[in-house]
């Protein structure tokens, strides 16, 4: 059985809002795919009108290269949006994604504003904290301040708790993570942000919006705010099981994709 907080009549989907890594993904090479089920739930779902968007914390380009090989297992339901690095909104053109105007042009600016601030206060001690934590990936580019480590003996807590002590007194931070994945966002970013930019824009009501996703950096995405149907597998941390069963939303009993597919077939079939 699956656990089932969700009662009363079910009410009319518009929106299906998915997250990639933990709650579609099947990882049988390189770039993965979504589970066969996934695809062939998504494209019924075109047939009953209901669109559908991701939201992952991988880029555009990423994210392409995961819908090719979607599309080279038969998914024919495309996304109507790609939310891309929890912050840029894509919207589809035909073959092609384009961005979401002022939405981006917006939300780059203040990624620009908040990154040089950031970086005024870590780069003094980054050389220490990379020699102490190891992260395999230092990314700081133009507007992004991220670092990908380890996710064993719980470092990647241990190392936001330390960003977050050294930012304080910085405004409009957030800190967000996924696995070994900690990354620093204005707060007007974020998942559920971007994804309620988008639905604004294409006049989508959060009552009709079905988001599931499993990580921390799903938490503002599943709050309630931006989509007001809710959902996750069983793999989801214990925050987001919490967040999900609070709204009133549908916790499966299997993981991932497999979990993910009794969330949609709950709301949907």
């Amino acid at each position: 059985m699956k656990e089932r907080t969700a009662c009363g009549p079910r009410p009319q989907v518009n929106l299906v809002c998915l997250d990639f890594d933990g709650t579609v993904m099947v990882y049988d090479g390189d770039p993965g795919y979504f589970h066969p089920e996934v695809i062939k739930l998504l494209n019924r779902m075109e047939s009953k009108g209901i669109r559908w968007c991701s939201n992952s914390g991988r880029d555009r380009s990423d994210q392409l290269r995961v819908l090719e090989s979607c599309r080279a297992r038969g998914l024919r339901h495309l996304p109507d949006a790609l939310v891309c690095s929890e912050s840029m909104v894509y919207l589809r053109d035909g073959e092609d994604y384009v961005p979401l105007e002022s939405w981006n042009s917006q939300a780059f600016r203040w990624l620009e504003d908040l990154h040089v601030h950031v970086q005024a206060r870590l780069e003094p001690v980054m050389p220490e904290l990379e020699a102490r934590y190891k992260p395999k990936l230092v990314f700081v580019g133009d507007a992004f301040t991220a670092y990908l480590l380890d996710d064993v003996d719980g470092r990647p807590l241990k190392f936001t708790a330390e960003l977050e002590a050294l930012l304080q007194g910085v405004p409009n931070w957030m800190m967000t993570r996924n696995g070994g994945w900690v990354a620093v966002l204005h707060e007007k970013l974020g998942k559920g942000n971007a994804l309620a930019a988008y639905a604004s824009h294409r006049g989508l009501q959060p009552g009709h919006i079905l988001a599931v996703g499993d990580q921390y950096n799903d938490l503002n995405m599943l709050d309630g705010v931006a989509a007001q149907l809710v959902g996750c597998p069983a793999n989801a941390i214990p925050e987001v099981q919490a967040v999900v069963r609070s709204k009133g939303g549908f916790i499966a009993q299997r993981p991932a994709p497999e979990g993910t597919l009794d969330v949609l077939r709950f709301y949907l079939e």
